[in-house]
């Protein structure tokens, strides 16, 4: 796009409003500059209105010159105006102004002719102003250089701060990988002496399970969605070794499904609760998990009826988790387990709630 074209676009995206205000600006300056002269030569109040109308006429013509030039000049907001392009912007100001005011001032009130004592009216006018300008933007860059400093520190500490987390978060998972694994197997282990066919299908099962769910592993967060589903097919590998034992029922509720969790986390819960009550029991043990939110948090709720006594230490699963909801969250997550001795256990999950 070229001069002219960026230019009248940016005049055609001015409103009334912009002008009046550099309307404004040109008069108030015209203003103190006519009372500035008629203190300096003890004039009448008829002759500081006669200065006022010069004045204006000259910073009018200055200031919207100057708004002309930097529309057409200026680079878009989202580059850096070049010292080529201030040049120009003054340059083009000047050249405007002088031409305009041969129509509008009466240059005639010096020993130099018309031209030169525009020339060196207007130049001196533009000088006293840059002179200004550079000055504010001088002491601009010495006083938020230090605090431009201290920020991008901030910003890079915090950056470090948020890798190292992110590395501990891992790490966490990585440990937790193989726990989940080892325990697995070990049910696998237990149930091929008991029955091989049944081994068999589990075995079957566990290989789908596990080419679908490690790469949800890997990840920092996934959704309930893609947690839910790994509990399901984890749930129905459980149903082979405990047959009718074990039922479980989801219940979710809606708006709920697509917020991110951390992999494992719910599952977790799932697995304390067949390890803590479905293995120690005869009879019929149902798993029920409940999510639900409010503003703030996301609550997730695994209860089991095969309590038979309160936890009185975690293992390394709960351990491992509990770390993990320290490492993303902070403070603003917990997890609870409270037991009713022969009714049920509830393992409470909170987590923050971004609806």
């Amino acid at each position: 796009m070229n001069y002219l074209a960026r230019g009248n676009l940016r005049l055609k995206t001015l409103t009334l409003s912009d002008y009046a205000v550099v309307l404004l600006l040109n008069c108030s300056c015209a203003v103190l500059s006519a009372l500035h002269h008629m203190y300096l030569s003890d004039a009448d109040f008829a002759f500081m209105l006669r200065s006022t109308l010069e004045y204006a006429k000259i910073y009018n013509l200055l200031g919207f010159s100057l708004l002309f030039s930097y529309v057409v000049i200026a680079p878009p907001p989202a580059e850096k105006i070049t010292i080529s392009q201030i040049c120009m912007i003054t340059l083009v100001t000047f050249t405007l102004t002088l031409l305009l005011s041969f129509g509008v001032i009466e240059w005639e009130k010096t020993r130099l002719p018309r031209f030169w004592e525009a020339v060196t009216y207007l130049l001196r006018l533009l000088l006293s102003s840059f002179w200004a300008m550079f000055v504010l933007l001088y002491l601009k860059n010495r006083l938020t250089r230090p605090e431009f400093q201290q920020l991008k520190q901030q910003v890079s500490d915090s950056e470090d701060q948020r890798n190292r987390a992110e590395m501990e978060l891992h790490l966490l998972q990585a440990q937790l990988e193989p726990h989940f694994f080892f325990n697995t197997l070990a049910n696998l282990h237990s149930l091929i002496d008991i029955d091989t066919e049944k081994a068999k299908l589990l075995l079957e099962e566990l290989t789908q399970y596990l080419r679908s769910s490690i790469p949800q592993f890997r990840q920092r967060y996934i959704s309930l969605q893609d947690e839910l589903n790994i509990i399901q097919r984890y749930l129905n590998i459980q149903q082979i070794r405990f047959g009718q034992r074990l039922t479980y029922q989801i219940d979710v509720d809606d708006g709920c499904l697509h917020h991110n969790v951390l992999p494992m986390s719910v599952l977790t819960l799932v697995e304390n609760a067949i390890k803590h009550g479905i293995e120690k029991i005869q009879g019929v043990g149902h798993i029920t998990i409940s999510v639900s939110h409010n503003t703030k948090n996301l609550l997730i709720v695994v209860c089991d009826t095969a309590a038979q006594q309160a936890q009185t230490c975690r293992g390394t699963g709960l351990n491992n988790l509990s770390a993990r909801l320290q490492t993303a969250y902070g403070h603003a997550a917990s997890i609870s387990i409270h037991t009713e001795p022969e009714v049920q256990t509830l393992a409470r999950l909170e987590i923050p709630f971004h609806g």
